[in-house]
């Protein structure tokens, strides 16, 4: 597992501190990664041409991993924030091929969160009414009411607020997606709204579908997207 980087303070080069053969469990700080003979050999290299060096070692902060692949894929190129103790450094880690080790990069700039946005998962919505076979008669425009007011509901969602919001977060299938399952009050929310336009036996289909698929994971999480710029400075 990645959890350290060497660095030669006067080459301002990186290579990983390599802690054991693979890094590729669920809580891996650097995921997609399994050391090779070629990795060894790379780090050996590292040392000779560093000998004499000042050499440091950074400590890795996986909450700050951002890759626009999904965990598991090991051939991409992802980027993370690491520690001496005073000063952070932004990494790129790249990898292009299965024959050749993981290269890291010590590059200028830093990370930060541009945006987030929430948004419903109407299609997969849409294929779980579909799959009820009949259990939800609703019209499909009474459908479409109810996926607008909890979009509405959604949409009113303060944005400094959001950790109040939901009940519970699972990561998603890249760095930068999470599920949010949305608090109590917030499905209230979308039940009073729903109550302008749907009769009373409607509205009680609506709050029986909203109890069965409001569970995590499940249909009703929101999906939270966090838009990461890097920015690197050019130079003149």
């Amino acid at each position: 597992m990645v959890e350290k980087l060497i660095r030669c303070i006067r080459c301002n080069k990186v290579i990983p501190k390599f802690g054991s053969f693979g890094d590729f469990a669920e809580d891996s700080l650097l995921p997609g990664v399994e050391w090779s003979s070629e990795d060894q050999d790379e780090q050996k290299e590292f040392f000779r041409l560093h000998e004499g060096h000042l050499l440091e070692e950074l400590f890795i902060d996986g909450r700050t991993f951002f890759s626009d692949k999904p965990c598991f894929e090991i051939m991409k190129t992802a980027y993370v924030e690491a520690s001496n103790g005073k000063q952070r450094f932004l990494i790129r880690r790249t990898r292009d091929s299965l024959v050749r080790p993981t290269s890291y990069e010590l590059i200028p700039g830093k990370m930060q969160v541009a945006g987030l946005s929430l948004e419903i998962q109407e299609d997969q919505i849409l294929k779980e009414i579909s799959r009820m076979n009949g259990s939800f008669p609703l019209r499909p425009e009474k459908v479409q009411k109810f996926l607008d007011a909890f979009r509405e509901e959604v949409k009113s969602i303060p944005a400094d607020s959001l950790s109040d919001e939901f009940e519970t977060t699972l990561p998603g299938e890249t760095p930068s997606l999470t599920y949010g399952n949305l608090s109590e009050n917030r499905w209230e929310g979308v039940l009073r709204r729903c109550g302008d336009v749907f009769c009373p036996s409607e509205l009680e289909l609506v709050e029986k579908f909203i109890r069965e698929n409001r569970q995590p994971g499940n249909v009703l999480d929101l999906l939270i997207k966090k838009t990461i710029l890097i920015s690197i400075p050019t130079l003149p």
